[in-house]
């Protein structure tokens, strides 16, 4: 694995962007391009490239902490922390030449997120450069040292809008000692009966439905996983790992392009597990026991967003649109303002990724605005 520190370049590339009002689109891996909005076309934005900034600055695998540059590439990482029988715990995606700082600027988890957490959970501390070329840290490598605001945790999911991550430490884990995979018939649309499966105590690391198929995973000693399968019933699958990385890459049939009609578009919509199956048509395959669900449909944007606003969840749009609809959940009220506050603390002039993501945020306040010219 490459190691190279280049902050030093990159802080220098931003405070020339503050200097002259140079919007600044952040890559690396360039896997997640496909996500959000187009953001160097229309803001004629400059690169701010990521990948020189790479390798695991410290790792004590007795310690479960492990900090990170965050251009470093994810499959390195992830075969890293394998070599020491750990894991990241939230097992991100990897779309194909993902970095660590991509994954967690889109705030990506994969199948285990709804029993081990997300992403942002597992974050300890943070390096970043904001929006004034500062070279800024928070938190550290332990649990209990925050205090204030969470500012690293806040920065998990920003789509690279409040900062540039330099530096993340992170929380692993210990590979499990056994895993098995489940597969039973299922009634269409069942998200009900994954309800009953999180009541109990048992060692769920993935429930999903594919078609009138439900897969179930297990993960812990061999003794309990063992167990669990005999109660839960079901045919054991050959090669677990193969069908979760699939799904959690984006690489099973079900979502590859070729399997996404003419005219359709994919969707990515969050809401609560036990939240009843949506009436949007198209075809879906419901992840996190019903929490995460993906929607292939040719239905208009808006309709999409009223209905999964009304069962209080949120969408994400997940492939490449012909129109001009937003890729989010449209913001309004007080968390479009709130949002806006947010960003004006961390990137007044909106130089990070500008566009990318909710659009009605590039705005900034009238005080930031009138403080700026003035400077």
């Amino acid at each position: 694995m490459k190691n190279q520190d280049d902050s030093v370049a990159l802080i220098d590339q931003v405070q020339r962007a503050v200097n002259t009002r140079q919007p600044l689109t952040i890559t690396a891996g360039n896997s997640k391009r496909h996500l959000g909005h187009a953001t160097g076309e229309q803001t004629d934005s400059e690169t701010l490239n990521m990948l020189s900034h790479t390798g695991i600055i410290s790792y004590d695998p007795t310690e479960l902490v492990v900090t990170v540059r965050a251009g470093t590439n994810l499959n390195e990482l992830n075969k890293a922390l394998h070599d020491a029988g750990q894991m990241l715990p939230f097992e991100p995606p990897d779309f194909g030449g993902s970095t660590i700082g991509g994954v967690l600027a889109c705030g990506l988890s994969g199948p285990r997120r709804p029993f081990n957490g997300s992403a942002r959970d597992y974050v300890l501390g943070t390096r970043v450069i904001n929006g004034q070329a500062q070279d800024l840290s928070f938190g550290g490598e332990v649990m209990k040292n925050v205090a204030g605001y969470d500012v690293s945790r806040l920065q998990i999911g920003a789509w690279g809008t409040l900062g540039v991550l330099l530096d993340i430490s992170m929380k692993v884990l210990p590979l499990p000692e056994s895993e098995m995979t489940l597969v039973s018939d299922a009634r269409p649309h069942d998200t009900e009966s994954f309800a009953s499966l999180l009541r109990q105590p048992i060692p769920l690391s993935g429930a999903m439905q594919i078609g009138d198929k439900r897969y179930l995973r297990l993960s812990g000693s061999d003794s309990s996983v063992q167990v669990t399968a005999r109660q839960l019933g079901g045919e054991p699958l050959t090669d677990t790992k193969s069908l979760w990385d699939s799904v959690a890459n984006h690489t099973h049939d079900w979502f590859t392009s070729s399997a996404l009609p003419a005219g359709h578009t994919l969707w990515r919509v969050s809401v609560a597990d036990h939240a009843p199956p949506l009436e949007l048509a198209g075809e879906w395959l419901y992840e996190w026991a019903g929490a995460l669900r993906w929607l292939k449909s040719d239905m208009p944007a808006e309709r999409i967003y009223d209905a999964v606003g009304k069962a209080g969840g949120h969408a994400i749009r997940y492939s490449q649109s012909t129109d001009d609809s937003p890729a989010f959940q449209p913001l309004s009220g007080p968390m479009q303002r709130l949002q806006s506050r947010v960003r004006d603390s961390f990137d007044p002039l909106r130089l990070f990724n500008r566009g990318r993501f909710h659009p009605e945020l590039d705005t900034q306040s009238d005080q930031i605005a009138t403080d700026s010219v003035s400077a």
